[in-house]
């Protein structure tokens, strides 16, 4: 009840700065500079014999934009701190939303297997842009999460916390005001249904972050903001595995 309440007062502040952040927001795709996906659709096989698949899906994060080559990717660095444990498949889509998610599993790449032991969900950075309402971006991760475990037979879902938008360079003072705001609403209801959903490990990735993590769009993790990023999710994987 509490972050509804935080929820409507957010939005109650936004009305009056509305036109402000609508055209900051034109203003800021202008000057942002564009970077191609690196991932979108990634199969990495194991080179032991290995007989475990791990699945990554979701938005830019797991498209890999920011990252110089598809073998600084999230799904590349992860695939190589996992020792050859699993094989890696990867679906991602700049842009996404939660409500997305089982679009793209159905549709963003046919052949991949219908078993995963473990499966990467990173989301949230969009619906935080949207201002996406926090119970409907539960019930959508939550909706998701059950379609795994059903259809993919996933026994573990690790949901990395939401990227820190709130930090992000290129993005004016006044809107990661807002987005951070909006940020720690949407991680609240992650905690409620990690807490509901044993098989769901919740990853939480607060704290300042360096220059050197964001690349040149200041949105978007760099190689090294990957690395780090991967570092955590192997570790968390190499738990389950």
């Amino acid at each position: 009840m509490l972050n509804w309440l935080k929820y409507i007062l957010e939005l109650l502040l936004l009305i009056p700065l509305f036109p402000f952040l609508v055209y900051e927001g034109k203003e800021l795709r202008k000057r942002i500079k564009k970077m191609p996906p690196r991932s979108e659709f990634l199969h990495l096989p194991s080179e032991k014999s290995a007989t475990k698949n791990l699945l990554i899906i979701g938005e830019s994060t797991a498209a890999g934009v920011g990252a110089s080559a598809k073998e600084t990717t999230l799904a590349a660095k992860t695939a190589s701190f996992l020792y050859g444990k699993f094989h890696v498949y990867n679906l991602g889509k700049n842009g996404l939303t939660a409500s997305r998610l089982p679009r793209l599993l159905a549709h963003g790449k046919p052949d991949i297997p219908n078993h995963f032991e473990v499966a990467v969900l990173m989301i949230g950075g969009n619906d935080c842009f949207k201002f996406y309402p926090p119970w409907k971006f539960r019930l959508e991760i939550e909706k998701m999460c059950k379609l795994l475990t059903k259809k993919k037979q996933v026994k573990h879902i690790i949901l990395p916390m939401i990227p820190p938008v709130q930090q992000f360079p290129a993005i004016p003072k006044i809107m990661r005001f807002f987005l951070g705001w909006h940020r720690r609403i949407l991680i609240h209801e992650m905690r409620k249904l990690a807490g509901a959903h044993p098989e769901i490990d919740l990853i939480e990735l607060n704290g300042n972050y360096a220059a050197e993590f964001f690349a040149e769009d200041g949105i978007h993790p760099s190689d090294f903001g990957y690395e780090k990023m991967a570092t955590e999710i192997a570790r968390r994987i190499h738990v389950h595995a």
